[in-house]
Formats: structure tokens, sequence, C-alpha cells
């Protein structure tokens, strides 16, 4: 018997329990149609968007080839999938990756905006520079313009920009998130340095001259766009002492007030989530808040970064996975105050051994939060997908095969996708959630 199954056997009955105490408030809410395959082979992690107007839902992935990966969006409109679009304009401008992958969202006019990052490799490092690309579709996803890049330093000196996500105010600027690794490289091309390190929160290296002066971190940035998408303001640098593997996440309030939340490095190697917000438009941000002290101390990337979603009556919840051992799992705190401060987590799955898990969060129509997250637990991978309400927690499925969902709702629609092996599936519910 294998580590994995004797620890899975040990908290088996407590994991079990957990569910049926989650399970127990009922299986109300959106009634999901079929299982819908939308790309059968090659995809990664996909995400998903609605429509605000029309309930259209959009998923978005990378599909890789041998040598070369794209991007593809599919829509649904009433159950039925139509035509797959490839997103990018040049050929083999993507890469596949859990913790960034490709993102879609919809803008109140109904434009459709993906952004994903493409790689180019750089001789003498392990990991490959990155940009952030964006196209924007004005005909429902039938078709994209040419893509422009985010972050503003494109064409210098080879960088990382990754981990990405996006999210549209109501007033239809648009917000990118993202990691950013252009400080920490500019240091490393002045000492000479050639070999990429580790995954901490101070990179590690291997200077020429065999000194080993302490690197700068990694940083978070947010950009706008004031023009949907066509033009990309410079990055906003949010903070430093970020994990340099976990993907951000944003959201932003009726009142315009954007969040975003990401992994932070504190002293001893210590990684647990914080968010920062801004009234000004993404111009300026606040000191990090942190979400709850876990204290998960772990020196390494765990690729497993927080969501954030709003609901109906401004309350911002987070969602995250820490691997401390004594609350090893997924786990939801919810604050009152617009990301000030944030109450006591609940936990979504947990119960003993808990490996690195996948979480995601959308706000029902009716102003409660739907959540997503994966089970890895056992080696046939599950996805869940559970309705929020207060402290309610209602299991609506969870037995999905698959891994590494994503959740959107607006209106009466509501939409998850998920990737099972190398295929991207989603289900649809068109009833108002309740």
């Amino acid at each position: 018997m294998t580590h994995r199954t004797r620890a899975h056997a040990r908290v088996a009955a407590t994991a079990a329990a957990a569910l049926l105490l989650l399970a127990g408030c009922g299986r109300t809410g959106p009634e999901f149609g079929p299982v819908l395959t939308l790309a059968a082979g090659g995809a990664s992690n996909p995400t998903v968007a609605v429509d605000p107007r029309t309930g259209t839902v959009y998923v978005a992935w990378v599909g890789a080839q041998p040598g070369s990966a794209d991007v593809y969006l599919a829509r649904i409109e009433r159950g039925e999938v139509g035509a797959t679009v490839r997103v990018n304009d040049i050929a083999g401008d993507a890469a596949p990756h859990e913790q960034a992958p490709a993102q879609v969202a919809v803008a109140p006019n109904g434009d459709v905006l993906v952004l994903w990052q493409n790689n180019t490799p750089v001789e003498g490092r392990r990991f490959p520079a990155s940009d952030l690309r964006l196209a924007r579709s004005t005909d429902g996803g039938r078709t994209f313009e040419p893509a422009v890049t985010v972050n503003d330093d494109a064409g210098g000196l080879p960088s990382s920009h990754t981990f990405h996500d996006i999210a549209v105010a109501p007033d239809g600027t648009v917000y990118v998130s993202w990691i950013d690794s252009r400080e920490r490289d500019r240091v490393r091309a002045a000492l000479g340095i050639t070999d990429e390190g580790g995954h901490g929160g101070r990179d590690g290296h291997t200077a020429a001259d065999g000194d080993a002066p302490e690197m700068p971190s990694s940083d978070v940035r947010v950009a706008r766009s004031t023009d949907g998408g066509r033009t990309f303001e410079p990055g906003v640098v949010v903070a430093r002492d970020v994990c340099p593997c976990c993907r951000t996440s944003l959201a932003v309030a009726p009142d315009g007030t954007v969040l975003v939340a990401w992994r932070r490095v504190f002293e001893g190697d210590v990684r647990d989530i914080v968010v920062a917000r801004s009234t000004d438009g993404g111009r300026t941000f606040s000191a990090p808040v942190r979400v709850h002290d876990d204290g998960w101390v772990i020196p390494g990337c765990p690729h497993a970064g927080p969501s954030l979603a709003l609901d109906g009556e401004g309350r911002l919840h987070a969602a995250w996975y820490t691997g401390r051992e004594d609350r090893q799992g997924i786990h939801v705190a919810a604050s009152l105050d617009g990301g000030a401060s944030f109450g006591a987590p609940r936990p979504l799955l947990a119960g003993g051994w808990v490996p690195v898990s996948l979480v995601r969060l959308a706000a029902l129509p009716d102003g409660a939060i739907l959540a997503a997250w994966d089970d890895r637990r056992d080696e046939q991978h599950r996805i869940a997908v559970a309705r929020l309400d207060g402290s309610r927690v209602r299991v609506l499925a969870d037995d999905l095969a698959g891994q590494a969902p994503a959740v959107a709702a607006s209106g009466g629609t509501v939409a998850v996708a998920w990737l099972d092996g190398e295929a991207v599936r989603a289900r649809v519910a068109y009833a108002d959630a309740r």
C-alpha cells in the first residue's frame, strides 16, 4: 500500500463525513444540463464567461500540438455548442500552463476578451520568457482582432509576465493582473547570472563571479485599458515578495473598487493569501491584507492561487488552498468591508490529507456564491460544484471526472467548465439559480 493510499484510507471516514455535512443542506440550486465536450484532446485548463445580456457562454483554452500551441474559444447558446475559433492571429503564439490558462471575459457591451501568455525560450535559462497577449471580439466571439501585448516592456529584456487574470468594470474599463519578473531579471542580467534559480520568494541563482547577492523578488502588477482592450497603460506595481508561481485573481466591485489577490511570501517561507484594493481605478493600491493566517511553511511554489468573487450585497469572498497540516484543504472566507478584513474561514474540502487542489468562485444572480474545486485525493480526480449561501454549503455536483474547474454566472445562466484528461467539458444551467 502506498503512502498516498494509506493517507487516504486514514482520512476516508472524516472526508466522507465532511461531504455528508456539505450535502446535508440539500442539492438545490441551478439545474445543470448534460455534459458538453468542447475539445476532445490536446487541451489545457479552460476558463469560462457569460454574456450578461444574452446568456451566451464562452469557454477558452490553450490547445497544444507538437512544437506549438494556440488559444481557442467555443461558444454555447441554449445548450448548443458552436464552432471553435482560434483566437491568436499569430500561429503558435500561446503556451499552456495550469496556473496561467487563457482567460476569457465579457464586457458590459458584449465584447469578448481573451487573455493569454506566450513563451519565448531564452538561452541559459531554465524557464522561458513570456508576454501577455489580449485579443478582442466585437461579434460574439466569431472573429477576433489582432492581439495586443499587455505588458509595457515587451521587446526589451526578456522576462516573465504570467499567472494572470482579467476583469472588466461596470464602466467597461479592462483590468489585467499578473506576476512580473522584470526587476529580478534586470538585476540578474546586470550581474551576469545565467542559470535560472528556484521558485522561492527570493529566486536562487549563480553569479558569474561566485557571489550570491539577494535578488529582487517578482512583483504583482495591474494594468488597465480604458478603450475596451485596444491599448493598455503601463502596469502598476501592487506589491513585491510574491510567490512567483501561483496565479493572481481579480475582481471589480460595482463602485469600481479593484481587488487583487495573490500568494505572498512572508518571513520564514510562509506562503499565505493576501488581498489589496484600489479605490482610484487601479492607479494605486492599498497595503495587502492577509485573508487568513494559515502560517503554511513551504520552501517552494505550490502552484495554487486564490479566487475572488463579489456577491450581490457587495461582500468579497476569497477561496484558496493551504497545505498546513492541521487545516489542509480548500477554504473560503468573506469580507464585509470590501477586503479591509476577513472573517473566519470555513472548509470546502478538508478532513485529513488533501493534496494541492484548485478552486474557483463566481457570483450567482441571486447574491449567493458558486464554488468549484477539484478533489485530487484519489487517482481518479473529480470536481465538485457547490452553492454558498450565507453559512450554508449546498453541493450541486461532486461526481464529474476531471480537474481544474472554472465557473461563471450572469442573469439566468450558470456555467462550469473543466479539464478531463486533455478534453474540455462544460455544463450549463439556464434556469434562474435559487
